[in-house]
């Protein structure tokens, strides 16, 4: 029994070592994140006022948005309105510097409060055009040619999401 024992807890000492160093080198997004303020810039370089008439309109019907950032770089985001929710799962990973993510490739630049237990996104999106039938991107890259084709121009946008862990 003894002998027992002498093996079993040296093995059970390296493994609780290997747990706090892969603790040690837990992402602060891991977690679930709830969607907790959103606007639109005034500008589409991020200046002016913050619109949040859509947030409010979204809140008004029950929306609620959560990402759920997993230890082993997947990401769930569920999106519920109307009584209706939708999940779907992505890729993730952080910059070095704390300082952007990446989600499927496409990178945002974050800030995390001081405390950990919010961050917010600031995302500039480019002006395009969209067919009005299949809502995708189309080859035009100014307006003119995009409405003599029948086409919707989107303007160019900033938002700002502000996320709360759970």
């Amino acid at each position: 029994m003894k002998k027992t024992l002498l093996l079993v807890l040296p093995l059970l000492f390296i493994m609780s070592c290997e747990d706090e160093e892969e603790d040690g080198n837990t992402s602060e997004f891991v977690g679930t994140w709830e969607l907790t303020f959103m606007g639109e810039y005034e500008n589409a370089d991020c200046t002016g006022d913050l619109d949040s008439l859509s947030w409010a309109f979204a809140q008004a019907f029950g929306m609620s948005y959560t990402m759920a950032f997993n230890d082993d770089g997947t990401l769930d985001m569920t999106i519920s309105v109307f009584g209706e929710t939708q999940t779907e799962s992505f890729t993730w990973s952080e910059s070095s510097d704390g300082t952007s993510f990446s989600i499927d490739g496409v990178s945002g630049n974050i800030s995390m409060a001081s405390d950990g237990n919010s961050f917010s996104v600031t995302d500039m999106f480019d002006a395009y055009c969209q067919d009005p039938y299949t809502y995708e991107e189309t080859s035009h890259t100014d307006s003119t040619s995009c409405y003599d084709a029948d086409n919707d121009w989107v303007e160019a946008t900033c938002s700002f999401m502000e996320y709360t862990k759970q």
